[in-house]
């Protein structure tokens, strides 16, 4: 495990001092200087984030030795991965961990928690006087928001609306955004393992699952965790779901997730792939994505909000003088690049190499549909690349943004530790290193969004 640290972390650093070389003496790119984390800076942590720091680890081993005990129990890991997530982030602080997140704004050098003025979905929320016509004029007023709600439907800034509407602070949205996120994020997580693997590693991977930096970091809290939970339980549904209302209920929460992000469509390409690879079908996938379709023909014949034209806009925002690779060929490459390292870095270490390793035991399985969840890892892998390919993601921000995508990735981990029956040592072992690269993320950064 040592060795593997060391590898991870000089081969970053590498890449690192090698791209910035490359950047500033031979071909200019969109660069960050903590690449390849684009929304980031580092910050010098007070007597009480090392204090807050340490009372968090040690809550965590208590806790983790509490679940070896219970087995692992579900909701006893939701629980304590909801307060793991809100301990760690409070290691930033109250204002950065509770308030920035949802109301934050830079001026002038300066980074304000809480501000009525900004640039998040919050601050387009507070611009609304009627929801209703905020809605039906939604791809007319597009253009005039900020950089976050401008690439997405509206219901990313009616979220925000309506979750101000009720509960007034920016605090209780961001614990708010973060528990309806987390719980059915590792439901769903557990029932997807559940298909193939056995309880005792299934119980224990999803409570592994909260304990992903990119999860501890943005899951308190951004609108990309609501996308993932929902991105997750279509998933289950969708592929392993019984009868009618299941696909029902994919149906409804692809909808749901459209409503929100644009970036759903990574799904599509997934669904399609399984069920034509391991059900022989088409039936499902033509049922629930032409819902999806159907839903958003009837919004635009009785409101006026067309989606096509709203994704379009958003598509020109994002690449406002067009195709990437085309206009641009270097800066695409290197962004491209940039997209994938954010994830792996976010993964981290330990699960990398325990990916790699669950993915040389698929080598020895000769009929692919074998094993479901090892073919939904390379759609899951293959769907985000080709997204990356057409310029998705200028730059940076996929841990964040592309959350959803770390479910697929643990799939050969927990084959792997299904297969190598991890000891009870094992486990805390893996557990323990996981978050405390998250604890020493939290204290050496502030993560932007």
């Amino acid at each position: 495990m040592l060795i593997s640290v060391v590898i991870f972390l000089v081969s970053l650093r590498v890449i690192q001092v090698s791209f910035r070389h490359v950047c500033s003496n031979w071909i200019a790119f969109d660069c960050p200087y903590y690449w390849p984390m684009s929304i980031f800076e580092v910050r010098f942590p007070s007597v009480g984030g090392f204090a807050v720091a340490g009372a968090v680890s040690l809550a965590f081993l208590f806790m983790v030795r509490y679940l070896e005990h219970k087995r692992f129990s579900l909701w006893l890991s939701c629980l304590m991965g909801i307060l793991l997530i809100t301990g760690g982030s409070l290691i930033q602080g109250v204002g950065t961990a509770l308030y920035a997140p949802v109301a934050g704004y830079a001026q002038q050098g300066v980074y304000i928690p809480y501000s009525l003025e900004g640039e998040e979905y919050y601050h387009d929320a507070l611009t609304i006087a009627d929801p209703i016509d905020f809605f039906r004029r939604y791809n007319e007023i597009q253009p005039t928001l900020h950089n976050h709600a401008h690439t997405h439907p509206p219901g990313a800034v009616l979220t925000y609306y309506f979750l101000n509407w009720v509960l007034r602070d920016p605090a209780f949205i961001a614990l708010f955004i973060m528990i309806v996120a987390t719980i059915p994020t590792v439901f769903y997580f557990y029932k997807l393992l559940r298909t193939e693997i056995g309880e005792e590693t299934v119980r224990y991977m999803a409570f592994l699952f909260v304990l992903l930096p990119a999860i501890q970091i943005y899951y308190l809290a951004t609108l990309d965790a609501i996308i993932t939970a929902l991105l997750t339980g279509v998933l289950y549904l969708f592929c392993f779901g019984k009868g009618r209302l299941a696909v029902a209920g994919a149906a409804a929460m692809l909808t749901a997730s459209f409503l929100l992000t644009f970036v759903s469509l990574f799904i599509f390409p997934v669904l399609v792939g399984f069920e034509l690879i391991v059900k022989r079908s088409l039936k499902r996938s033509v049922i629930v994505i032409g819902g999806v379709l159907g839903f958003h023909v009837i919004l635009y014949w009785f409101t006026g909000y067309n989606a096509w034209h709203s994704l379009r806009e958003a598509s020109h925002y994002e690449n406002p003088n067009g195709f990437m690779l085309f206009v641009d060929p270097w800066n695409y490459l290197f962004t491209r690049i940039e997209n994938i390292a954010e994830l792996i870095l976010f993964f981290g270490p330990f699960l990398t190499v325990l990916f790699v390793r669950g993915l040389r035991g698929f080598g020895r399985i000769k009929e692919l549909n074998l094993r479901p969840l090892m073919v939904l890892t390379f759609l899951g892998i293959a769907s985000l690349l080709g997204m990356y390919m057409v310029g998705a993601w200028r730059t940076g921000e996929t841990a964040r943004a592309c959350a959803y995508i770390y479910p697929y990735l643990l799939f050969p981990v927990a084959y792997y530790l299904e297969d190598s029956e991890t000891s009870v040592a094992g486990r805390l072992q893996l557990a323990s290193v996981v978050f405390l690269q998250t604890v020493g993320m939290q204290i050496i950064g502030i993560y932007h969004w």
